[in-house]
């Protein structure tokens, strides 16, 4: 009986989040066909990156940007805190520079109150929030500007990670984006809210009045985002604009980088979903109970999460990391939760994967 309670115990959340993101990552497959409006009534977007001390990689960012089909009005880079070159690189690519000095108050929540603040005299529709170790595909801005011309008020862009060859740490990540944007595509699909990832966020001028940026949380996306549905206030998900970030080909620098993050919540966690999975088939498989459901479940995982790994790319180097990637995911579940029980406020880049 208590074998029973305990497979059940596990094997029935296990099998609702991954039953709700097999489904949602397939309807992801075909995502909604927008009208396209004429040129001239796409909205202006201001391009805002926050940076901090990203002289190395700001060049890169902004050169995507310089390179888009649809033009950005104007390109601000916030340097907050900075101790290396980032104003100089950003004001050689002909970006308006606001540069912050304050010791008390750092962090990237703070760096985009700055830029909006910065902007509030000026001319344009919509901003763009972009984190400054990222790019943007050439078609992103105008994605983003048709899914604003057909009444979106806020739009969340594609995120992938791009070093799926920097240890198995990069590989994980590699397909954790690609599940979180088909599942994404399929939320849109059903007409469900999008959600903030911190970077690629694009705002049309009338959201940031009705609801001011005022957080500098370490979570300074999941915070706006219940700010902006209190107001009433829909995140819509544009899979045509992709960007794009490396993510810290080391292990303890990406657990690092996913304790921040963690403060969103354990719900959020895949990790946590994939450990909570293998828990509860290794439990039904031991105990001989519910052998079919487990298998089942595994089958749908291995599907999910296969077809991701297909969609990046195997090669025999990433099948190597393929077969560490259970240590890494354990050790993302266990930094999920410690993240969310203690939160980390340093200044993190953005969350793709």
């Amino acid at each position: 009986m208590t074998g029973t309670a305990v497979c059940l115990g596990l094997l029935a959340p296990a099998t609702a989040v991954a039953a709700t993101q097999a489904a949602l990552a397939a309807l992801g497959r075909f995502p909604r066909r927008r009208q396209s409006p004429q040129s001239a009534q796409l909205p202006a977007i201001v391009v805002l990156i926050p940076a901090h001390d990203e002289e190395g990689s700001l060049s890169r960012a902004l050169r995507s940007v310089a390179e888009q089909e649809h033009p950005a009005v104007r390109v601000v880079v916030v340097a907050d805190n900075c101790t290396d070159r980032t104003a100089d690189v950003a004001a050689g690519y002909g970006a308006r520079v606001v540069t912050r000095s304050d010791a008390a108050r750092r962090g990237k929540g703070y760096a985009v109150a700055a830029g909006l603040h910065a902007l509030r005299d000026d001319s344009f529709d919509a901003v763009l929030i972009l984190d400054a170790d990222c790019t943007l595909n050439r078609a992103a801005l105008a994605e983003i500007a048709t899914t604003l011309a057909s009444g979106a008020g806020v739009v969340q862009a594609s995120l992938r990670s791009l070093n799926a060859d920097a240890g198995p740490g990069g590989f994980v990540a590699a397909v954790g984006s690609v599940v979180d944007a088909a599942v994404a595509a399929g939320r849109e699909r059903l007409g469900f809210r999008g959600r903030l990832r911190g970077t690629g966020m694009a705002f049309c001028r009338s959201a940031l009045g009705r609801v001011r940026w005022a957080t500098a949380s370490p979570v300074e996306d999941a915070e706006y985002e219940r700010q902006l549905r209190d107001a009433g206030l829909c995140v819509r998900y544009c899979p045509g604009a992709e960007v794009s970030a490396a993510a810290p080909p080391r292990l303890k620098d990406l657990c690092r980088q996913r304790r921040r993050w963690a403060a969103a919540g354990p719900a959020e966690s895949k990790p946590l979903g994939l450990v909570l999975a293998a828990a509860a088939v290794t439990a039904a498989l031991a105990l001989s109970q519910f052998v079919g459901w487990a298998c089942a479940l595994a089958a749908t995982l291995i599907l999910l999460y296969g077809s991701a790994a297909a969609e990046v790319g195997l090669t025999r180097r990433r099948l190597g990391f393929a077969l560490a990637a259970p240590v890494v995911v354990g050790r993302l579940a266990c930094v999920a939760v410690a993240g969310w029980l203690k939160p980390d406020r340093g200044w993190e880049p953005a969350r793709a994967g």
